[in-house]
């Protein structure tokens, strides 16, 4: 999910009224947003949901999307499922399967992998980010607020910027906008949110097809 290298939109600083869970109203800095999320989803185990994925290159204009659906755990499984693709880990390897070629890679995760792991951006975004600006507004149709980030480490991350839309009510991300170095953008659209569901162990298990061709890069 972090192949791509992801421009913060500049904003204004901005405190606005949000509704909170338990229904109290107060005004809400971007700073005090951002620890209200950090606790929230410190505390997640596990995430599940379906996605829509729109990359727009930043040179042409060209957008490329897909849906699917998603299994993050706070211990670095995934498991990321589309009709092209399928990409799983088990926390130490992690499996990419295009259904289009055939092919499957292998890959270690650790070191310079470390950004390729969802959980950093799903769950840890709150550690990796800090908020610069807060604006209230819907978010799939209910109150919510759109928070704009900058990385605390770009190069680490390879994001210059991101933004976050949550529904206020229960502090749920509903949508997140990455920009890479170089402009691109990728935007996830969360629908079916389910936190701390169990996920069993085959479910962050691969098992190589029969006839595909495999480049294991361990």
């Amino acid at each position: 999910m972090m192949r791509r290298n992801l421009t913060v939109f500049s904003a204004v600083l901005v405190s606005w009224l949000i509704v909170l869970p338990g229904g109290d109203c107060q005004a809400l800095s971007p700073q005090g947003a951002m620890k209200k999320l950090r606790k929230r989803y410190r505390s997640v185990k596990t995430l599940q949901a379906h996605f829509v994925e729109m990359f727009e290159w930043a040179m042409t204009g060209e957008t490329v999307r897909r849906e699917g659906s998603l299994v993050i755990t706070a211990d670095d499984r995934f498991r990321i499922d589309t009709p092209e693709q399928l990409i799983v880990s088990d926390g130490e390897t992690v499996f990419r399967y295009n259904r289009t070629t055939s092919k499957v890679i292998i890959e270690p995760v650790g070191g310079d992998k470390q950004e390729m792991l969802p959980r950093r951006m799903m769950l840890g975004f709150a550690d990796e980010f800090k908020a610069t600006a807060l604006a209230e507004l819907p978010v799939a149709g209910r109150p919510g607020f759109r928070l704009d980030m900058i990385p605390d480490d770009p190069e680490e991350v390879m994001i210059t910027g991101a933004t976050l839309w949550v529904s206020a009510a229960d502090l749920v991300v509903r949508r997140l906008k990455l920009v890479d170095l170089n402009g691109n953008s990728t935007t996830y659209i969360l629908s079916d949110v389910s936190f701390d569901l169990p996920v069993d162990s085959t479910v962050t298990t691969f098992v190589v097809p029969d006839g595909v061709e495999l480049f294991d890069l361990r």
